[in-house]
């Protein structure tokens, strides 16, 4: 379903006047700094999707419950959610829909409002500005005279609110910045696409006999895209054992279990985009930079753009790496917030405004390419982290953007990288975007003896080969490689192994991250924390957080936790990494700074960029 604009108002951040974007295009960019309420459109629609997702009745307005609470309306005040979608002239439904009122012949929006007081949400239709049901139910029989009568199913226009809502709620996909095609979750609201399912809708092209093309040309094109944004080649993609293997010209193989969460969200997203690539779908896609390379997200949104056309992509991001791209099928929409809290959303028309979106994000010209030292990290919690261990072990004398900068590689996207052009000139260089470069990384280890003997991830240990490769071969008067590139592979699992328990405990039952609940309606079961203080926090050097603390939970009778709910709270704490960061490192201070090699780590890096 094609839209044209939308307007928005009562919204959590988005006030009575509310928010009205319109031209919108094939590609439309949401800008703006953190808590700028930019991801409050994909919330929204998110919400509609989950409340009227059932069936829907023909001949009258859609009267459902809103289920909200004053939490979601604009200041906490209770006030009415209004909502109005403009559809596109060249829209066009089956002729199985039979609508009165034709897209290409009228004005067809979308109009609906949710009353948290008496707690109702009500959907209608406008056909040129008419609702086409009135208060009291009565439709509308005449556009010339605006006549209104009771509905029969010989009114023109009886059954279009209903297939005209449908088709639209149907083309919503949701991609959250969390998304793993293993991740068991109940909650579709908050999840309705994070691959779940991508691995049985692709077994099921492939087993489909009667159009064995299907399969061929999906891999074909796959295959094309994937070795474009990874910049290595991949060589065959095929479904094994309820999972997906992928096949690089080097030789190295991984399952999307395998995959860091960059690459296996690609994979997924764009095998859902492409198997549905004959529908118009609109696509909200939260901060896909968050587990994944700059470069590897102008190539994916440049797919979008050319190869996905009937698709149209809502993409929320706080990151300036996408405004370089902008062409004639992108928008672009700068949110900030005005001294009394509301979110705005203003179209970026002019280079002025676009100057003013970089000021708004914290970007300056020092902080492309120009720092003393880039660090190169798995995503934007380990950022978080190194910052304020920085700071303290610097005494806030380093600055990011001036000193050193962050630079995201995202999990097995280190397969694609190495230092020196001459190792591999089809790799990426690490080295091409500073001369001096550190790459931080989690072992990813589940034992010391696995750390000991440096039983890392095959992408890891390749990329430890060419490190030393390279540095046995370049040697200067004084010095080598190890002047101007180093490693540091995490003493734990992963980066907040490093953290101090106690405080990670605090803050990770603290309110906002304490999970009491779990399930809906007439499966929501209360939870309560077994563990009483942290000591009874069980999370050692190579456990994972997010499983650690899930383990101090328990059904609120007492009785212990499922395997299904204990992953449920592990990907919620998961979902958070970056929440929590934030969290911590407002707390930490140089006294929480002890655990394993934590301190040695810190004090050579702040060595490293002071050189």
């Amino acid at each position: 379903m094609k839209i044209d604009a939308i307007k928005l108002s009562g919204w959590r951040s988005y006030d009575l006047d509310g928010i009205h974007i319109e031209g919108l295009k094939s590609i439309n960019l949401i800008i703006g700094p953190n808590n700028s309420g930019k991801s409050n459109l994909s919330k929204y629609f998110n919400y509609l999707k989950g409340i009227a997702g059932q069936e829907l009745p023909n001949g009258e307005v859609i009267s459902v419950a809103a289920e909200l609470n004053e939490s979601h309306t604009w200041g906490w005040e209770k006030s009415i959610i209004k909502c109005e979608v403009s559809l596109s002239h060249d829209n066009s439904l089956s002729e199985d829909h039979k609508v009165g009122y034709k897209a290409n012949e009228h004005q067809i929006a979308l109009d609906c409002t949710h009353d948290v007081k008496s707690d109702s949400s009500i959907l209608n239709l406008k056909i040129n500005n008419n609702k086409l049901f009135d208060d009291r139910g009565q439709i509308l029989e005449s556009l010339d005279n605006c006549k209104r009568v009771d509905p029969t199913d010989s009114i023109n226009g009886y059954c279009d609110l209903k297939h005209y809502w449908k088709c639209f709620l149907d083309s919503l996909v949701f991609v959250d910045p969390i998304r793993h095609h293993s991740r068991q979750s109940d909650n579709v609201q908050d999840y309705y696409f994070d691959g779940a399912e991508i691995i049985q809708e692709l077994d099921k092209l492939r087993r489909d006999k009667a159009t064995p093309s299907n399969w061929a040309d999906y891999k074909s094109q796959v295959k094309q895209w994937l070795t474009d944004i990874l910049s290595e080649k991949v060589i065959n993609i095929e479904v094994v054992e309820d999972d997906l293997s992928l096949e690089f010209e080097s030789g190295l193989s991984f399952s999307l279990e395998q995959l860091g969460t960059g690459v296996s969200q690609i994979v997924m997203l764009l095998s859902h985009l492409w198997i549905n690539r004959d529908m118009n779908l609109n696509v909200f896609l939260e901060e896909p930079e968050a587990n994944l390379h700059p470069e590897a997200v102008i190539k994916l949104v440049n797919i979008f753009e050319k190869n996905l056309k009937n698709h149209k992509f809502f993409i929320t991001t706080h990151s300036p790496s996408l405004i370089d791209c902008l062409n004639e099928n992108w928008a672009v929409y700068r949110t900030l917030k005005s001294d009394e809290g509301a979110s705005q959303i203003t179209p970026n028309d002019n280079v002025i405004k676009y100057y003013e979106t970089l000021d708004s994000l914290g970007v300056k010209a020092s902080q492309i390419l120009q720092a003393n030292t880039v660090l190169w990290v798995e995503g934007p919690s380990d950022r978080i982290y190194l910052k304020k261990w920085i700071d303290i072990f610097s005494n806030e004398e380093l600055k990011e953007g001036k000193d050193y900068s962050f630079l995201y590689f995202g999990g097995t996207n280190l397969a694609s990288f190495t230092v020196l052009e001459d190792i591999d000139p089809s790799l990426i260089n690490m080295l091409s975007t500073s001369r001096k470069a550190y790459l931080i990384t989690d072992s990813d280890c589940s034992s010391q003896t696995e750390l000991d003997n440096e039983g890392f991830k095959r992408y890891l240990e390749s990329m430890l080969e060419r490190v030393n490769k390279a540095d046995a071969g370049c040697i200067g008067t004084e010095s080598s490689l190890d002047n101007y590139f180093k490693v540091w592979i995490t003493g734990g699992r992963e980066i907040e192994n490093y953290l101090c328990k106690d405080l990670l405990f605090d803050i990770l039952i603290a309110k906002g991250f304490k999970r009491d609940v779990v399930g809906k309606k007439d499966c929501r079961k209360l939870l309560e924390l077994k563990a009483a203080n942290s000591s009874d926090f069980i999370f050692n050097q190579f456990d994972s957080f997010d499983k650690a603390i899930a383990n101090c939970y328990q059904f609120a009778d007492k009785s212990p936790l499922d395997e299904s709910t204990l992953n449920n709270i592990a990907l919620s704490y998961a979902g958070k990494k970056v929440s929590i960061a934030k969290a911590v490192s407002e707390k930490l201070t140089k006294l929480h700074c002890t655990p394993y090699d934590l301190q040695e780590q810190i004090t050579n890096l702040v060595k490293f960029i002071r050189a």
